[in-house]
């Protein structure tokens, strides 16, 4: 009798173990985009990464010195699609502001993103690399009042195909201060 009982036991505890073993997966399948992370860092040319919320000083309105080239580099495992968007300026109407992001831009304005292309609204980049565009930067020219500083805000975040942000923002903050 302990054997008939022990044996239905021990037959529910291979069919259970079989059962699990045999519906875990050993091979990826397909991921879920809902639940992947999306990273990137933003890395002068030097490659060293910027932080969020950084705000980088100039004290020129010429090109050589008052340039600011930059790299997104892709630190996730999948194609990310990115856009810069101009989140606030003061001290300037955004005219002299010269924005290269996969294309140039002569003249920033307020909530624009970038790049504007609606066919072509995102610059894609590929896991472990930057963008294949070279020359990305900002560049300001605009002197402003003598007064007042000249500053802008822009953030690089992470879209959808369409060019609507999904995904994780970073921040960079560029201001001209006169000597």
């Amino acid at each position: 009798m302990y054997m008939k009982i022990t044996s239905p036991l021990i037959i529910s505890a291979l069919i259970a173990n079989f059962v699990i073993f045999s519906c875990s997966k050993d091979e990826s399948g397909p991921v879920d985009p809902s639940t992947q992370v999306l990273t990137y860092d933003v890395e002068d040319l030097e490659g060293n990464i910027f932080v969020n919320n950084q705000t980088l000083e100039f004290s020129a309105v010429d090109y050589e010195n008052a340039v600011l080239g930059f790299y997104v580099r892709n630190t996730s495992s999948e194609t990310i699609a990115m856009r810069i968007e101009v989140e606030s300026m003061s001290g300037t109407d955004g005219s002299l502001m010269e924005l290269c992001f996969g294309e140039c831009y002569y003249g920033v304005t307020t909530g624009s993103s970038y790049p504007s292309n609606p066919s072509s609204p995102n610059v894609n980049i590929e896991p472990g690399q930057t963008q294949v565009s070279s020359g990305d930067h900002f560049f300001n020219s605009d002197g402003g009042d003598g007064i007042n500083p000249v500053e802008y805000t822009f953030k690089f975040y992470l879209a959808d195909e369409s060019g609507n942000q999904n995904g994780t923002v970073f921040r960079i903050k560029y201001r001209y201060i006169r000597n």
